[in-house]
């Protein structure tokens, strides 16, 4: 097991930030959100394809890549204009326990990284990021607007309670090869 639990970076300004939730706004699609069976998820999931913000996340992309090369060395498959991303808001009382990313089903490919682009525009209490890889670690960085955080799919990790505001995210699934 590679020692790096995660890798963060900040990216995005808030100017930034406002035109990204511009772009995916207005190019919303509806969706069955397939969370976790055994999480209780209570934040509104909507969806985008990627070909319709990819000018606007590739920086994100680029760091996403970036640490799946330095600190991962997954094989991923490549990410096609297609691919849905997850749009999640979290609005106050909303949150989403303790869970991993995967398609335990899905006989090709399997859920290498979750990569998580922070897109709040405005403050919110609560609402933190925590991995659990043999202990609880908070990852308060995220809570920055504009931050991304990428990490291995399988990392147990869920996310605290709303207490007030709202906290927006994209999420990008980044799979690969079946593990083997």
């Amino acid at each position: 097991m590679r020692a790096a639990n995660y890798s963060s970076m900040n990216i995005y300004n808030k100017e930034q930030i406002k035109d990204i939730n511009a772009i995916i706004k207005s190019n919303l699609i509806e969706g069955k959100d397939d969370y976790a069976a055994d999480a209780h998820k209570t934040s509104d999931v909507k969806f985008v394809n990627l070909g319709k913000v990819q000018k606007y996340i590739n920086p994100f992309i680029d760091f996403c890549l970036t640490a799946n090369n330095n600190f991962f060395g997954f094989d991923l498959h490549p990410l096609t204009s297609l691919k849905k991303l997850n749009y999640n808001s979290y609005e106050e009382g909303a949150e989403y326990s303790w869970h991993i990313d995967a398609v335990p089903r899905d006989t090709v490919r399997d859920i290498k990284l979750t990569a998580l682009l922070n897109l709040s525009e405005e403050s919110y209490e609560g609402g933190e990021l925590v991995l659990f890889r043999g202990n609880e670690i908070i990852c308060k960085e995220f809570n920055t607007p504009g931050s991304a955080i990428i990490f291995p799919a399988f990392t147990n990790h869920k996310v605290n309670k709303i207490i007030s505001g709202k906290r927006h995210t994209l999420a990008i699934w980044m799979s690969g090869p079946k593990f083997r």
